[in-house]
Protein backbone atom coordinates (compact mmCIF):
# COMPACT_ATOMS: atom_id res chain seq x y z
CA UNK A 1 0.00 0.00 0.00
CA UNK A 2 1.17 3.30 -1.23
CA UNK A 3 0.01 6.59 0.89
CA UNK A 4 0.78 10.29 -0.17
CA UNK A 5 -0.47 13.10 1.99
CA UNK A 6 -0.31 16.03 0.48
CA UNK A 7 -1.76 18.11 3.63
CA UNK A 8 -4.01 18.07 6.16
CA UNK A 9 -7.24 20.78 8.01
CA UNK A 10 -7.02 23.75 9.01
CA UNK A 11 -7.14 24.18 13.30
CA UNK A 12 -8.89 27.46 14.41
CA UNK A 13 -8.16 28.93 17.80
CA UNK A 14 -11.28 30.42 19.36
CA UNK A 15 -9.66 33.88 19.00
CA UNK A 16 -10.05 34.17 15.65
CA UNK A 17 -13.58 34.33 15.25
CA UNK A 18 -15.93 37.44 15.55
CA UNK A 19 -15.91 38.99 18.91
CA UNK A 20 -19.88 40.27 18.58
CA UNK A 21 -22.24 38.37 18.83
CA UNK A 22 -24.29 36.60 15.67
CA UNK A 23 -27.99 37.95 15.07
CA UNK A 24 -30.75 35.54 14.10
CA UNK A 25 -32.99 37.51 11.91
CA UNK A 26 -35.46 35.75 10.81
CA UNK A 27 -37.19 33.35 13.83
CA UNK A 28 -39.52 31.12 12.02
CA UNK A 29 -37.30 30.60 8.47
CA UNK A 30 -37.85 32.77 4.81
CA UNK A 31 -38.15 32.28 1.44
CA UNK A 32 -34.83 31.24 -0.09
CA UNK A 33 -36.58 31.91 -3.38
CA UNK A 34 -36.47 35.61 -2.67
CA UNK A 35 -33.09 36.94 -2.12
CA UNK A 36 -32.61 38.45 1.09
CA UNK A 37 -31.07 42.40 1.23
CA UNK A 38 -29.14 44.14 3.86
CA UNK A 39 -28.35 47.64 4.28
CA UNK A 40 -26.78 50.15 6.22
CA UNK A 41 -29.07 53.41 6.90
CA UNK A 42 -26.51 56.25 7.41
CA UNK A 43 -23.78 54.03 8.63
CA UNK A 44 -25.44 53.43 11.99
CA UNK A 45 -28.19 50.62 11.90
CA UNK A 46 -28.74 47.79 9.48
CA UNK A 47 -31.80 47.12 7.74
CA UNK A 48 -32.61 43.92 6.53
CA UNK A 49 -35.45 42.40 3.95
CA UNK A 50 -36.60 39.24 3.03
CA UNK A 51 -39.36 36.85 2.70
CA UNK A 52 -41.18 34.92 5.04
CA UNK A 53 -42.90 31.39 4.58
CA UNK A 54 -46.10 33.01 3.45
CA UNK A 55 -44.78 35.28 0.84
CA UNK A 56 -44.81 38.53 2.92
CA UNK A 57 -42.11 41.15 2.08
CA UNK A 58 -40.28 41.45 6.54
CA UNK A 59 -38.28 43.89 7.35
CA UNK A 60 -36.30 43.92 10.55
CA UNK A 61 -33.79 46.40 12.71
CA UNK A 62 -32.13 45.54 15.56
CA UNK A 63 -33.78 45.67 18.94
CA UNK A 64 -37.04 45.96 16.66
CA UNK A 65 -39.28 42.78 15.47
CA UNK A 66 -40.16 41.82 12.13
CA UNK A 67 -42.27 44.43 10.67
CA UNK A 68 -44.78 43.47 7.14
CA UNK A 69 -44.72 45.69 4.31
CA UNK A 70 -46.99 44.10 2.36
CA UNK A 71 -50.63 43.73 2.64
CA UNK A 72 -52.64 40.63 3.89
CA UNK A 73 -52.78 38.09 1.40
CA UNK A 74 -50.32 39.94 -0.89
CA UNK A 75 -46.92 38.26 -2.00
CA UNK A 76 -43.64 40.12 -3.17
CA UNK A 77 -41.14 39.18 -5.16
CA UNK A 78 -38.29 40.82 -6.58
CA UNK A 79 -36.96 42.70 -3.22
CA UNK A 80 -35.11 45.61 -3.76
CA UNK A 81 -34.16 47.20 -0.27
CA UNK A 82 -31.16 50.22 -0.66
CA UNK A 83 -30.23 53.77 1.36
CA UNK A 84 -28.88 56.35 0.51
CA UNK A 85 -27.75 58.69 3.61
CA UNK A 86 -30.86 58.44 5.57
CA UNK A 87 -33.17 57.26 3.29
CA UNK A 88 -34.59 54.16 3.27
CA UNK A 89 -36.46 52.80 0.80
CA UNK A 90 -38.01 49.44 -0.31
CA UNK A 91 -39.49 48.24 -3.46
CA UNK A 92 -41.25 44.95 -4.96
CA UNK A 93 -43.05 43.50 -7.49
CA UNK A 94 -46.79 43.19 -5.62
CA UNK A 95 -48.70 40.70 -6.58
CA UNK A 96 -52.68 39.51 -5.20
CA UNK A 97 -55.89 37.53 -5.98
CA UNK A 98 -57.52 39.31 -8.62
CA UNK A 99 -54.94 42.23 -9.47
CA UNK A 100 -52.05 42.90 -12.15
CA UNK A 101 -48.31 42.44 -10.75
CA UNK A 102 -47.23 46.24 -9.82
CA UNK A 103 -43.78 47.61 -8.72
CA UNK A 104 -44.95 49.06 -5.02
CA UNK A 105 -42.49 51.44 -3.15
CA UNK A 106 -42.18 52.22 0.73
CA UNK A 107 -39.89 54.56 2.63
CA UNK A 108 -39.10 55.06 5.98
CA UNK A 109 -40.14 58.38 6.87
CA UNK A 110 -38.16 60.46 10.16
CA UNK A 111 -40.44 59.04 12.61
CA UNK A 112 -39.57 55.77 12.47
CA UNK A 113 -42.34 54.75 10.37
CA UNK A 114 -42.86 53.27 6.93
CA UNK A 115 -44.97 55.35 4.32
CA UNK A 116 -47.59 53.66 2.65
CA UNK A 117 -47.46 51.91 -0.59
CA UNK A 118 -46.82 53.89 -3.40
CA UNK A 119 -47.61 52.04 -6.48
CA UNK A 120 -46.02 52.99 -9.47
CA UNK A 121 -46.51 51.13 -12.20
CA UNK A 122 -48.44 48.43 -13.46
CA UNK A 123 -49.30 48.94 -17.86
CA UNK A 124 -45.46 47.93 -18.27
CA UNK A 125 -46.24 44.03 -17.32
CA UNK A 126 -43.80 44.29 -14.55
CA UNK A 127 -41.41 41.14 -13.63
CA UNK A 128 -38.86 40.16 -10.37
CA UNK A 129 -36.00 42.48 -12.05
CA UNK A 130 -35.84 45.86 -9.68
CA UNK A 131 -33.26 48.29 -9.02
CA UNK A 132 -33.03 51.28 -6.96
CA UNK A 133 -30.45 54.38 -6.97
CA UNK A 134 -30.54 57.47 -5.28
CA UNK A 135 -28.53 60.18 -3.22
CA UNK A 136 -29.04 61.41 0.30
CA UNK A 137 -30.56 64.67 -1.21
CA UNK A 138 -33.96 63.09 -2.47
CA UNK A 139 -32.87 62.04 -5.69
CA UNK A 140 -34.27 58.70 -6.36
CA UNK A 141 -34.73 56.41 -9.53
CA UNK A 142 -36.45 52.70 -9.85
CA UNK A 143 -35.69 50.57 -12.56
CA UNK A 144 -37.94 47.24 -13.33
CA UNK A 145 -38.03 44.72 -16.20
CA UNK A 146 -41.28 44.55 -17.78
CA UNK A 147 -43.00 42.55 -20.93
CA UNK A 148 -45.40 45.42 -22.53
CA UNK A 149 -46.37 44.98 -25.97
CA UNK A 150 -45.48 48.02 -28.11
CA UNK A 151 -47.14 50.80 -28.51
CA UNK A 152 -48.16 52.58 -31.69
CA UNK A 153 -45.15 54.79 -31.43
CA UNK A 154 -43.01 51.65 -30.71
CA UNK A 155 -42.22 53.68 -27.37
CA UNK A 156 -43.65 52.98 -24.00
CA UNK A 157 -46.63 50.22 -23.52
CA UNK A 158 -50.13 50.78 -25.04
CA UNK A 159 -51.82 50.17 -21.32
CA UNK A 160 -54.95 49.16 -23.77
CA UNK A 161 -56.33 45.54 -24.60
CA UNK A 162 -53.50 42.95 -24.41
CA UNK A 163 -52.51 41.94 -27.64
CA UNK A 164 -51.98 38.14 -28.50
CA UNK A 165 -47.81 37.68 -28.48
CA UNK A 166 -46.08 34.37 -29.12
CA UNK A 167 -42.40 35.67 -28.01
CA UNK A 168 -42.04 37.81 -24.92
CA UNK A 169 -41.44 41.44 -25.77
CA UNK A 170 -38.48 42.31 -22.71
CA UNK A 171 -37.93 46.09 -21.91
CA UNK A 172 -36.08 48.06 -19.23
CA UNK A 173 -38.39 50.99 -17.73
CA UNK A 174 -37.88 53.89 -15.25
CA UNK A 175 -39.16 56.26 -13.06
CA UNK A 176 -37.47 59.24 -11.57
CA UNK A 177 -38.14 61.50 -8.26
CA UNK A 178 -36.30 64.62 -6.84
CA UNK A 179 -38.10 64.29 -3.54
CA UNK A 180 -37.69 61.21 -1.97
CA UNK A 181 -40.62 59.70 -3.70
CA UNK A 182 -43.38 61.92 -2.99
CA UNK A 183 -43.79 62.82 -6.55
CA UNK A 184 -42.76 61.09 -9.84
CA UNK A 185 -42.00 61.44 -13.64
CA UNK A 186 -43.45 59.59 -16.03
CA UNK A 187 -43.04 55.73 -16.73
CA UNK A 188 -40.24 55.63 -19.65
CA UNK A 189 -39.50 52.93 -21.69
CA UNK A 190 -35.30 52.99 -21.00
CA UNK A 191 -34.36 51.23 -24.15
CA UNK A 192 -36.79 52.46 -26.12
CA UNK A 193 -35.02 52.35 -29.88
CA UNK A 194 -34.07 49.19 -29.18
CA UNK A 195 -35.84 45.94 -29.83
CA UNK A 196 -35.41 44.62 -26.71
CA UNK A 197 -33.45 45.24 -23.15
CA UNK A 198 -32.57 42.77 -20.02
CA UNK A 199 -30.15 43.15 -17.68
CA UNK A 200 -30.12 46.61 -15.95
CA UNK A 201 -27.57 48.42 -13.81
CA UNK A 202 -27.30 51.80 -11.88
CA UNK A 203 -25.16 54.13 -10.31
CA UNK A 204 -24.96 57.97 -9.12
CA UNK A 205 -22.34 59.71 -10.34
CA UNK A 206 -21.84 63.48 -10.94
CA UNK A 207 -25.38 64.38 -9.58
CA UNK A 208 -26.82 62.25 -12.13
CA UNK A 209 -28.38 58.75 -12.07
CA UNK A 210 -27.10 56.42 -15.05
CA UNK A 211 -28.39 53.27 -16.23
CA UNK A 212 -26.38 50.80 -18.23
CA UNK A 213 -27.90 47.46 -19.69
CA UNK A 214 -27.90 45.20 -22.60
CA UNK A 215 -30.13 45.81 -25.28
CA UNK A 216 -30.62 44.32 -29.07
CA UNK A 217 -31.00 46.27 -32.00
CA UNK A 218 -30.42 44.60 -35.94
CA UNK A 219 -29.12 41.37 -34.45
CA UNK A 220 -26.76 42.48 -32.50
CA UNK A 221 -26.41 42.96 -28.66
CA UNK A 222 -25.47 46.59 -27.54
CA UNK A 223 -24.15 48.12 -24.54
CA UNK A 224 -25.91 50.84 -23.51
CA UNK A 225 -26.43 53.93 -21.07
CA UNK A 226 -28.76 56.12 -20.56
CA UNK A 227 -28.72 59.25 -17.46
CA UNK A 228 -31.63 61.55 -15.73
CA UNK A 229 -31.81 64.68 -17.18
CA UNK A 230 -32.08 66.93 -14.42
CA UNK A 231 -35.98 67.66 -15.56
CA UNK A 232 -37.34 64.23 -14.01
CA UNK A 233 -36.73 62.37 -17.61
CA UNK A 234 -34.30 60.41 -19.00
CA UNK A 235 -31.85 60.47 -21.55
CA UNK A 236 -32.07 58.33 -25.20
CA UNK A 237 -30.27 55.29 -24.63
CA UNK A 238 -26.82 55.52 -26.43
CA UNK A 239 -24.72 52.43 -27.53
CA UNK A 240 -21.78 52.29 -25.88
CA UNK A 241 -20.15 49.19 -27.64
CA UNK A 242 -21.68 46.15 -29.84
CA UNK A 243 -21.03 42.52 -27.24
CA UNK A 244 -21.70 39.18 -27.70
CA UNK A 245 -24.04 38.84 -24.91
CA UNK A 246 -24.54 40.10 -21.45
CA UNK A 247 -24.87 37.30 -18.64
CA UNK A 248 -23.69 39.76 -15.47
CA UNK A 249 -24.05 43.87 -15.37
CA UNK A 250 -22.75 45.93 -12.53
CA UNK A 251 -22.24 49.91 -12.40
CA UNK A 252 -20.13 51.86 -9.89
CA UNK A 253 -19.08 55.71 -9.77
CA UNK A 254 -15.37 56.74 -10.08
CA UNK A 255 -13.38 59.88 -9.40
CA UNK A 256 -16.88 61.84 -10.57
CA UNK A 257 -17.78 59.29 -13.62
CA UNK A 258 -19.92 56.32 -14.42
CA UNK A 259 -18.77 53.07 -14.85
CA UNK A 260 -20.32 49.68 -16.17
CA UNK A 261 -18.56 46.11 -15.95
CA UNK A 262 -19.91 43.04 -17.48
CA UNK A 263 -19.21 39.78 -18.05
CA UNK A 264 -20.83 37.69 -20.71
CA UNK A 265 -19.52 35.84 -24.63
CA UNK A 266 -17.28 37.11 -27.03
CA UNK A 267 -17.49 34.72 -30.29
CA UNK A 268 -17.44 31.22 -28.91
CA UNK A 269 -15.73 31.89 -25.39
CA UNK A 270 -16.42 34.30 -22.53
CA UNK A 271 -15.24 37.77 -21.88
CA UNK A 272 -15.14 40.30 -18.89
CA UNK A 273 -15.14 43.97 -20.17
CA UNK A 274 -15.16 47.42 -18.77
CA UNK A 275 -16.59 50.78 -19.61
CA UNK A 276 -15.85 54.39 -18.29
CA UNK A 277 -17.05 57.46 -19.16
CA UNK A 278 -14.13 60.26 -19.61
CA UNK A 279 -15.56 63.64 -20.52
CA UNK A 280 -17.74 63.06 -23.62
CA UNK A 281 -16.46 59.53 -24.44
CA UNK A 282 -15.89 56.19 -23.34
CA UNK A 283 -13.42 54.53 -22.59
CA UNK A 284 -13.39 50.53 -23.06
CA UNK A 285 -11.49 47.55 -21.23
CA UNK A 286 -11.63 44.03 -21.66
CA UNK A 287 -9.52 42.00 -19.42
CA UNK A 288 -6.67 39.99 -20.98
CA UNK A 289 -6.99 36.21 -20.15
CA UNK A 290 -10.83 36.64 -19.28
CA UNK A 291 -11.73 33.99 -21.78
CA UNK A 292 -10.34 31.64 -19.31
CA UNK A 293 -13.30 31.99 -16.77
CA UNK A 294 -16.94 31.00 -16.48
CA UNK A 295 -17.99 33.89 -14.41
CA UNK A 296 -20.81 32.75 -11.74
CA UNK A 297 -20.98 36.10 -9.74
CA UNK A 298 -19.29 39.47 -8.99
CA UNK A 299 -19.42 42.37 -7.01
CA UNK A 300 -17.84 46.07 -7.93
CA UNK A 301 -17.00 48.77 -5.42
CA UNK A 302 -14.70 51.80 -5.63
CA UNK A 303 -13.12 53.88 -3.60
CA UNK A 304 -12.23 57.67 -5.39
CA UNK A 305 -9.91 56.74 -8.57
CA UNK A 306 -9.33 52.87 -7.27
CA UNK A 307 -11.91 50.14 -8.61
CA UNK A 308 -12.25 47.43 -6.72
CA UNK A 309 -13.50 43.44 -8.53
CA UNK A 310 -14.27 40.37 -6.87
CA UNK A 311 -16.08 37.33 -8.49
CA UNK A 312 -15.85 33.63 -8.18
CA UNK A 313 -15.37 31.63 -11.60
CA UNK A 314 -15.00 28.29 -12.60
CA UNK A 315 -12.62 27.28 -15.54
CA UNK A 316 -14.25 27.79 -18.65
CA UNK A 317 -13.34 24.32 -20.55
CA UNK A 318 -15.77 21.49 -19.72
CA UNK A 319 -13.04 19.50 -19.43
CA UNK A 320 -10.69 20.91 -16.36
CA UNK A 321 -11.01 18.69 -13.36
CA UNK A 322 -11.49 20.01 -11.07
CA UNK A 323 -14.21 22.21 -12.07
CA UNK A 324 -14.76 24.52 -8.85
CA UNK A 325 -15.57 27.69 -8.54
CA UNK A 326 -13.30 29.80 -6.60
CA UNK A 327 -12.61 33.73 -5.63
CA UNK A 328 -10.82 36.29 -7.67
CA UNK A 329 -9.41 40.16 -7.22
CA UNK A 330 -8.18 42.91 -9.46
CA UNK A 331 -8.10 46.51 -9.13
CA UNK A 332 -7.45 49.58 -10.97
CA UNK A 333 -5.77 52.38 -9.84
CA UNK A 334 -6.57 54.95 -12.95
CA UNK A 335 -10.40 54.78 -12.41
CA UNK A 336 -11.74 51.98 -14.62
CA UNK A 337 -8.75 52.99 -17.67
CA UNK A 338 -6.80 49.92 -17.03
CA UNK A 339 -6.63 46.51 -14.51
CA UNK A 340 -4.36 44.45 -12.76
CA UNK A 341 -3.53 40.72 -13.76
CA UNK A 342 -6.63 38.81 -12.53
CA UNK A 343 -5.68 36.78 -9.14
CA UNK A 344 -6.54 34.25 -6.74
CA UNK A 345 -8.02 35.37 -3.48
CA UNK A 346 -8.12 32.60 -1.54
CA UNK A 347 -5.33 31.61 1.07
CA UNK A 348 -5.53 27.52 0.42
CA UNK A 349 -3.19 25.40 -1.43
CA UNK A 350 -5.56 23.05 -2.91
CA UNK A 351 -8.42 23.39 -5.25
CA UNK A 352 -10.51 20.37 -4.56
CA UNK A 353 -13.01 22.44 -2.90
CA UNK A 354 -14.97 25.35 -3.76
CA UNK A 355 -15.33 28.92 -2.97
CA UNK A 356 -17.39 31.39 -4.50
CA UNK A 357 -20.03 34.22 -4.06
CA UNK A 358 -17.95 36.84 -2.77
CA UNK A 359 -19.04 40.25 -1.50
CA UNK A 360 -16.69 42.89 -1.12
CA UNK A 361 -17.01 46.87 0.53
CA UNK A 362 -14.95 49.62 1.36
CA UNK A 363 -14.93 51.50 4.63
CA UNK A 364 -14.51 55.20 4.88
CA UNK A 365 -10.77 54.39 5.72
CA UNK A 366 -10.36 52.63 2.75
CA UNK A 367 -9.95 49.35 4.42
CA UNK A 368 -11.27 46.79 1.81
CA UNK A 369 -13.00 43.70 3.18
CA UNK A 370 -14.28 40.90 1.54
CA UNK A 371 -16.75 38.34 2.52
CA UNK A 372 -17.28 34.79 0.87
CA UNK A 373 -18.50 31.45 1.12
CA UNK A 374 -15.83 28.55 1.28
CA UNK A 375 -16.06 24.91 1.69
CA UNK A 376 -12.48 23.84 2.44
CA UNK A 377 -14.18 22.21 5.56
CA UNK A 378 -16.91 20.40 3.76
CA UNK A 379 -19.32 22.52 4.61
CA UNK A 380 -20.63 25.52 3.51
CA UNK A 381 -18.78 27.94 5.93
CA UNK A 382 -17.99 32.21 5.89
CA UNK A 383 -14.57 32.85 5.30
CA UNK A 384 -13.08 36.86 4.97
CA UNK A 385 -9.78 38.64 4.39
CA UNK A 386 -8.64 42.50 4.87
CA UNK A 387 -6.68 44.26 3.02
CA UNK A 388 -5.44 47.80 4.10
CA UNK A 389 -3.12 49.00 1.30
CA UNK A 390 -5.97 49.03 -1.33
CA UNK A 391 -5.45 45.46 -1.95
CA UNK A 392 -1.61 45.45 -2.88
CA UNK A 393 -1.75 42.77 0.17
CA UNK A 394 -4.21 40.43 1.94
CA UNK A 395 -4.02 38.73 5.45
CA UNK A 396 -1.40 35.86 4.77
CA UNK A 397 -4.03 33.75 5.95
CA UNK A 398 -8.38 33.84 5.35
CA UNK A 399 -10.46 33.57 8.74
CA UNK A 400 -13.39 32.27 9.75
CA UNK A 401 -16.72 34.32 10.69
CA UNK A 402 -18.05 30.95 12.70
CA UNK A 403 -16.42 27.89 13.84
CA UNK A 404 -15.21 26.32 10.69
CA UNK A 405 -16.94 23.21 9.44
CA UNK A 406 -19.89 23.45 12.31
CA UNK A 407 -22.89 24.98 10.61
CA UNK A 408 -23.50 24.63 6.86
CA UNK A 409 -23.94 28.68 6.23
CA UNK A 410 -24.49 30.33 2.41
CA UNK A 411 -24.60 33.66 1.28
CA UNK A 412 -26.25 34.74 -1.64
CA UNK A 413 -25.73 35.50 -5.60
CA UNK A 414 -26.14 39.31 -7.44
CA UNK A 415 -26.30 41.50 -4.31
CA UNK A 416 -23.90 42.86 -1.86
CA UNK A 417 -25.32 42.11 1.83
CA UNK A 418 -22.39 44.12 3.62
CA UNK A 419 -23.37 46.30 6.07
CA UNK A 420 -21.34 49.31 8.65
CA UNK A 421 -23.03 49.68 11.39
CA UNK A 422 -21.64 51.51 14.05
CA UNK A 423 -17.97 51.10 12.80
CA UNK A 424 -18.78 47.57 12.10
CA UNK A 425 -19.00 45.49 9.44
CA UNK A 426 -21.93 43.04 9.01
CA UNK A 427 -22.68 40.52 6.88
CA UNK A 428 -26.19 38.93 6.06
CA UNK A 429 -25.73 34.79 5.33
CA UNK A 430 -28.65 31.86 5.93
CA UNK A 431 -27.26 29.00 8.80
CA UNK A 432 -28.77 25.26 7.76
CA UNK A 433 -29.78 23.90 11.20
CA UNK A 434 -28.64 20.49 10.24
CA UNK A 435 -26.87 18.59 6.83
CA UNK A 436 -30.65 17.80 5.49
CA UNK A 437 -30.83 21.34 4.05
CA UNK A 438 -33.98 21.43 4.14
CA UNK A 439 -35.54 25.08 5.46
CA UNK A 440 -32.46 28.05 6.84
CA UNK A 441 -32.72 30.73 9.19
CA UNK A 442 -31.16 34.44 8.55
CA UNK A 443 -28.26 35.54 10.71
CA UNK A 444 -26.31 38.62 10.55
CA UNK A 445 -22.86 37.94 11.13
CA UNK A 446 -20.33 40.66 12.54
CA UNK A 447 -16.90 41.01 10.56
CA UNK A 448 -13.63 42.31 12.39
CA UNK A 449 -11.48 44.32 9.87
CA UNK A 450 -8.51 44.29 12.66
CA UNK A 451 -8.34 40.55 13.86
CA UNK A 452 -5.68 39.85 16.33
CA UNK A 453 -4.58 35.98 16.36
CA UNK A 454 -2.93 34.47 12.85
CA UNK A 455 -4.74 31.45 11.40
CA UNK A 456 -2.91 27.96 11.64
CA UNK A 457 -0.68 27.08 8.37
CA UNK A 458 -2.77 24.40 7.14
CA UNK A 459 0.55 22.69 5.39
CA UNK A 460 1.71 22.13 9.28
CA UNK A 461 -1.47 20.34 10.53
CA UNK A 462 0.26 18.80 14.26
CA UNK A 463 -2.77 15.86 13.50
CA UNK A 464 -1.54 15.34 9.96
CA UNK A 465 -0.31 11.37 11.12
CA UNK A 466 -3.20 10.96 13.26
CA UNK A 467 -5.34 12.18 10.71
CA UNK A 468 -3.91 9.52 7.81
CA UNK A 469 -4.30 6.94 10.50
CA UNK A 470 -7.59 7.68 11.31
CA UNK A 471 -8.61 7.58 7.22
CA UNK A 472 -6.87 3.89 7.29
CA UNK A 473 -8.95 2.54 10.46
CA UNK A 474 -11.96 3.97 8.66
CA UNK A 475 -11.87 2.78 5.42
CA UNK A 476 -10.39 -0.78 6.83
CA UNK A 477 -13.89 -0.68 9.45
CA UNK A 478 -16.50 -0.13 6.62
CA UNK A 479 -14.92 -2.49 3.96
CA UNK A 480 -14.66 -4.90 6.90
CA UNK A 481 -18.46 -4.34 7.78
CA UNK A 482 -19.72 -5.21 4.24
CA UNK A 483 -17.40 -8.68 4.13
CA UNK A 484 -19.17 -9.53 7.03
CA UNK A 485 -22.80 -7.75 6.03
CA UNK A 486 -22.71 -5.58 8.85
CA UNK A 487 -24.65 -2.88 7.29
CA UNK A 488 -25.49 -0.70 10.52
CA UNK A 489 -21.98 -0.23 11.20
CA UNK A 490 -21.44 0.76 7.44
CA UNK A 491 -24.08 2.83 7.40
CA UNK A 492 -22.70 4.82 10.07
CA UNK A 493 -19.51 5.86 7.71
CA UNK A 494 -21.34 7.35 5.25
CA UNK A 495 -21.30 11.56 5.34
CA UNK A 496 -23.88 13.11 7.73
CA UNK A 497 -25.50 14.38 4.49
CA UNK A 498 -26.30 10.85 3.16
CA UNK A 499 -27.56 10.10 6.52
CA UNK A 500 -30.10 12.50 6.92
CA UNK A 501 -31.40 11.91 3.70
CA UNK A 502 -31.50 8.14 3.87
CA UNK A 503 -32.51 6.15 7.12
CA UNK A 504 -29.92 3.29 8.40
CA UNK A 505 -33.55 0.78 7.81
CA UNK A 506 -34.17 1.81 4.43
CA UNK A 507 -30.28 1.40 3.37
CA UNK A 508 -30.01 -2.14 5.48
CA UNK A 509 -33.33 -3.38 3.80
CA UNK A 510 -31.97 -2.74 0.34
CA UNK A 511 -28.37 -4.07 1.13
CA UNK A 512 -27.11 -7.53 0.90
CA UNK A 513 -27.44 -8.63 -2.77
CA UNK A 514 -24.11 -8.43 -3.27
CA UNK A 515 -21.16 -10.36 -0.91
CA UNK A 516 -17.90 -8.99 -0.43
CA UNK A 517 -15.71 -11.89 0.56
CA UNK A 518 -11.85 -9.82 0.74
CA UNK A 519 -10.39 -6.65 -0.03
CA UNK A 520 -6.96 -4.45 0.43
CA UNK A 521 -6.25 -0.58 0.56
CA UNK A 522 -4.36 -0.21 -2.33
CA UNK A 523 -3.62 3.78 -2.58
CA UNK A 524 -4.90 6.72 -0.39
CA UNK A 525 -4.34 10.56 -1.73
CA UNK A 526 -5.59 13.48 1.36
CA UNK A 527 -5.55 16.76 -0.30
CA UNK A 528 -6.98 19.02 3.16
CA UNK A 529 -10.12 17.24 3.97
CA UNK A 530 -10.61 15.03 0.35
CA UNK A 531 -8.95 11.83 0.32
CA UNK A 532 -9.34 9.26 -3.09
CA UNK A 533 -8.99 5.96 -1.42
CA UNK A 534 -8.29 3.08 -4.06
CA UNK A 535 -9.77 -0.31 -3.05
CA UNK A 536 -9.15 -3.75 -4.79
CA UNK A 537 -12.07 -6.11 -3.52
CA UNK A 538 -13.48 -9.46 -4.56
CA UNK A 539 -17.62 -9.87 -4.58
CA UNK A 540 -20.18 -12.16 -5.84
CA UNK A 541 -23.89 -12.09 -6.63
CA UNK A 542 -25.57 -14.86 -6.00
CA UNK A 543 -28.04 -16.14 -8.36
CA UNK A 544 -31.28 -13.74 -8.43
CA UNK A 545 -34.47 -14.08 -9.82
CA UNK A 546 -35.75 -11.42 -12.01
CA UNK A 547 -38.35 -9.09 -12.12
CA UNK A 548 -39.37 -10.13 -15.77
CA UNK A 549 -37.97 -13.56 -15.67
CA UNK A 550 -34.70 -15.75 -15.76
CA UNK A 551 -31.75 -14.99 -13.54
CA UNK A 552 -28.62 -13.32 -12.72
CA UNK A 553 -25.87 -14.39 -11.21
CA UNK A 554 -21.82 -13.71 -10.77
CA UNK A 555 -19.24 -16.09 -9.35
CA UNK A 556 -16.33 -14.52 -7.18
CA UNK A 557 -14.93 -11.50 -9.23
CA UNK A 558 -12.23 -9.32 -8.15
CA UNK A 559 -12.09 -5.54 -9.02
CA UNK A 560 -11.10 -2.02 -8.31
CA UNK A 561 -12.27 0.90 -7.50
CA UNK A 562 -11.22 4.72 -6.09
CA UNK A 563 -13.91 6.16 -3.93
CA UNK A 564 -14.13 9.35 -2.01
CA UNK A 565 -14.11 9.67 1.79
CA UNK A 566 -14.28 13.44 3.07
CA UNK A 567 -13.30 14.59 6.75
CA UNK A 568 -16.03 16.46 8.67
CA UNK A 569 -17.27 16.67 12.51
CA UNK A 570 -13.50 15.50 13.13
CA UNK A 571 -13.93 12.10 11.47
CA UNK A 572 -13.50 10.44 7.73
CA UNK A 573 -16.56 9.59 6.12
CA UNK A 574 -17.07 7.91 2.74
CA UNK A 575 -19.21 10.34 0.65
CA UNK A 576 -22.38 8.50 -0.84
CA UNK A 577 -21.80 9.00 -4.39
CA UNK A 578 -25.11 7.70 -6.85
CA UNK A 579 -23.59 5.90 -9.56
CA UNK A 580 -26.14 5.75 -12.02
CA UNK A 581 -27.59 9.45 -11.32
CA UNK A 582 -23.98 10.77 -10.93
CA UNK A 583 -24.30 12.75 -8.18
CA UNK A 584 -23.79 13.26 -4.21
CA UNK A 585 -25.18 15.47 -1.34
CA UNK A 586 -22.53 17.11 -0.43
CA UNK A 587 -21.60 20.62 -1.99
CA UNK A 588 -17.63 21.21 -1.45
Amino acid sequence: MRILILAAGLLIPPLLLADASVWRVSEDGFDPKQTPRAVSVAGEEACLAYSDRDGRLMVRRPESPALALTAPKRAAAGIALESFGKRLYAAWLDAGPGDPPAIVLRWLNQDGQWSDARRLDTATQPLPRIRLSGDPDGQLAVVWLGDAPDAPDGNNPAGSEPVARTTPNYHLYGRLSADGGQTWGDVRRLTAGFENGFWPALTMAGGRVHFFADARRDGETHLVHAQSDGAGGWTPAESIKTVGSVLLIAATETGGEPLALWFGTQGDGFSLESAVRKGAQWKTYRFPGSEDYDIGSMDLVAHGDQVYLVFSARPALVTALPRKNHVYFTRSLDGGLSWEPIRHLRHDPFDLTQDHLPQIAVGPDGVLIVVWNDYRNIRGDLYYNVSVDGGASWLAQDRPLDMPGVNEETLFPFVNNLVLAHGVWHVLAARYPDDGLTAADLYLYPVPTTPTVLAADPLNDEDSLAKRAQLEARVTAFWDALRKADYATAYALYDPYFRRRMRQDDYIAQSGRVRHHSFAIQEMQVTGNVAQVKVRFVYEIPKLTLPRGGTYDRPPTATEITETWIFIDGQWHKEYHNEMGDFAFTRY
